[in-house]
């Protein structure tokens, strides 16, 4: 599974914009642990996992991790909206690479099996 992956990966990483979107998610996370942890006065750890709960909704709940602060849940409708939206857009790149990846490992099967019956 984790080869198969690493295709998909190499073929979404193959698109032209596709190193973009990655960032761009690496960044919201990145933004959102930090406005996490320094408006909610939460240690790193929590304000990441908060962020990336948050993304993914994941329904993960800590009943100690809260949000209560008005501009914070301004904020994370906001983190919600753009973040969902460009995980579905990687997910979907990595979903194309998954199909790319298993139609070369199927055609280069089929040119095995052809090749090794011309030696025959």
């Amino acid at each position: 599974m984790l080869r198969r992956f690493a295709l998909a990966l190499r073929f979404a990483l193959r698109e032209e914009d596709f190193a973009r979107i990655l960032s761009a998610a690496i960044a919201l996370v990145l933004v959102g642990t930090m406005v996490y942890t320094f408006g909610s006065g939460w240690s790193l750890v929590n304000g990441f996992y908060f962020a990336v709960a948050t993304l993914t909704t994941s329904s993960i709940a800590d009943p100690d991790l809260t949000i209560t602060d008005a501009w914070l849940k301004v904020f994370t409708a906001f983190y919600v909206l753009v973040g969902i939206g460009i995980l579905v857009e990687i997910a979907r790149r990595l979903g194309m690479g998954f199909i790319a990846a298993r139609k070369d490992m199927a055609e280069a099967k089929a040119a095995k099996k052809h090749g090794g019956s011309e030696a025959s």
